[in-house]
């Protein structure tokens, strides 16, 4: 009974945080483009190394996921014999991902408009957004998707899944934000340097220059 409610609660983190990205891709101006060529364009301003990262750690991720969704015992090799709390914790983790993904594209969508498009990154944005959890931290969405797989990977009680999943934010995380944060730096000069010493990465600055 304990797994059947991990599995669901899972799926419901899941799918609520991906709904947040689908909901407001849709307000996007650009979503009035073909698929094919919103797919084009993120391929052309992504990093090409993230691409292929994405490629190698998110086929085995889906495929591992749904292995331990619908048939469970072939994924016994790598499951963790995590205690109840632990994964009650991962439930915790996932509802505050899901709530600070929300928090940080209504924001972002309030701000920018339909010029938002969570889908279509490292594009130059009009105006530096310093509000809602902006005020504190500069990438609280990929936060929100480290605490989201940390969550994956204490809910599913499996470190293959988990291991992917966090991989996958890792290269993102590692190889995107100071790509963003370069052409941010480019676009807005100043401003954004002072907003750099204001704030931090991931969690909030107390005290201190970075």
């Amino acid at each position: 009974m304990n797994e059947l409610f991990f599995k669901i609660a899972f799926f419901g983190i899941f799918f609520s945080f991906a709904y947040v990205m689908t909901h407001y891709s849709k307000k996007a101006k650009s979503h009035a483009k073909e698929q094919s060529e919103r797919i084009r364009q993120h391929n052309k301003n992504e990093v090409p190394l993230l691409l292929k990262l994405r490629t190698v750690f998110g086929i085995p991720f889906y495929t591992g996921m749904l292995i331990w969704t619908f048939a469970p015992q072939y994924m016994e090799w790598s499951a963790l014999p995590l205690p109840l709390w632990v994964r009650w914790a991962g439930l915790g983790l996932g509802l505050l991902a899901v709530f600070l993904n929300a928090w940080s594209h209504k924001t972002l969508s309030q701000k920018l408009g339909t010029d938002f498009d969570p889908a279509l990154r490292l594009l130059k944005v009009p105006a530096l957004v310093t509000e809602g959890p902006y005020a504190k931290i500069r990438h609280p969405i990929y936060l929100a998707f480290l605490l989201m797989q940390i969550s994956v990977l204490l809910l599913t009680a499996n470190w293959f899944i988990g291991f992917c999943g966090i991989a996958i934010i890792t290269a993102v995380i590692a190889i995107r934000v100071p790509e963003e944060e370069k052409i941010l730096i480019e676009q807005f000069g100043d401003e954004y340097r002072t907003y750099r010493k204001q704030t931090g990465n991931f969690f909030p600055k107390f005290g201190g220059n970075e």
